[in-house]
């Protein structure tokens, strides 16, 4: 055998390697879907459920952290001197929100 020969093997070979592995992860998926399962399971689901129920908490949370912010705003923006404690010195420079 010479080098040509030797080549022209380890091609063949390598691709009946990789057609097979393709092969087989296509009957495997096939299979699966003939089966009717869910792709993903039970667990992972309601992995899903409950981060999706985190999720809308926090909405929640934000949105009332938001409204507070907002009433505060309006609340110091009204009367300035009621937002500083008695006996402490007015403000320099006004900080802008971010908002």
């Amino acid at each position: 055998m010479d080098l040509g020969d030797i080549t022209q093997l380890v091609l063949v070979a390598t691709t009946a390697l990789v057609l097979g592995r393709v092969g087989l992860a296509l009957a495997r998926l096939l299979e699966r879907r003939a089966s009717g399962k869910p792709s993903s399971s039970a667990d992972a689901e309601d992995r899903l459920r409950v981060l999706e129920e985190e999720c809308n908490l926090l909405r929640q949370e934000l949105t009332e952290v938001q409204e507070r912010q907002d009433f505060t705003e309006r609340a110091l923006l009204q009367d300035p001197a009621r937002a500083r404690p008695a006996g402490s010195p007015a403000p320099r420079e006004r900080i802008p929100s971010p908002r």
